[in-house]
């Protein structure tokens, strides 16, 4: 018999804890749900929904915005990002925008990779990919991936863009 258990797992991905001024400790994690099948644990997190404790005792609510700031925010605020994912995405937005604003929702995982064209440095060939942020709450996402060549004389030219739907 399948058996639905509310959890709290013990190291989280997306776990925030907070020390308050009075020493008392709060934990914000995602909301998991457990189905027991064939005597295994299967633990996937609850769209939308958050599971706080403070001094053991633990609240479940519904927050989609906390939801995803929690899910795909909050350690890039917190722990701040390297120099060079700072220019990987300065590049990648950069970039994105001139295939318009008809994709500005595929910010989610940016990628850049930026090649020489036949070792010169002032050509480049420029492969980029992101998956969009409106399937998030889905089951898949859609991932877009293009390509640019570009120099100074002959400015950006867009190539292979292509959205690759429902991957998991």
């Amino acid at each position: 018999m399948d058996e639905k258990i509310e959890v709290s797992l013990d190291n989280p991905s997306n776990k925030l804890t907070l020390k308050m001024a009075n020493n008392e400790v709060i934990t914000i994690e995602p909301a998991y749900t457990c189905i027991v099948h064939n005597k295994r644990e299967i633990c996937t997190t609850t769209k939308g929904e958050l599971l706080v404790s403070e001094n053991k005792q633990k609240v479940r609510l519904k927050s989609q915005t906390l939801y995803d700031w929690l899910i795909v925010v909050w350690r890039k605020e917190v722990d701040g990002l390297t120099k060079e994912k700072l220019l990987k995405e300065a590049l990648f937005t950069r970039y994105l925008y001139h295939l318009g604003p008809s994709y500005s929702d595929f910010f989610m995982c940016p990628k850049i990779k930026i090649e020489p064209i036949n070792g010169d440095p002032r050509r480049q060939l420029i492969f980029g990919s992101a998956l969009n942020f409106s399937e998030h709450h889905g089951r898949d996402y859609d991932k877009l991936t293009f390509s640019i060549s570009g120099s100074n004389l002959t400015g950006l030219k867009m190539t292979n863009v292509k959205i690759k739907k429902h991957i998991s």
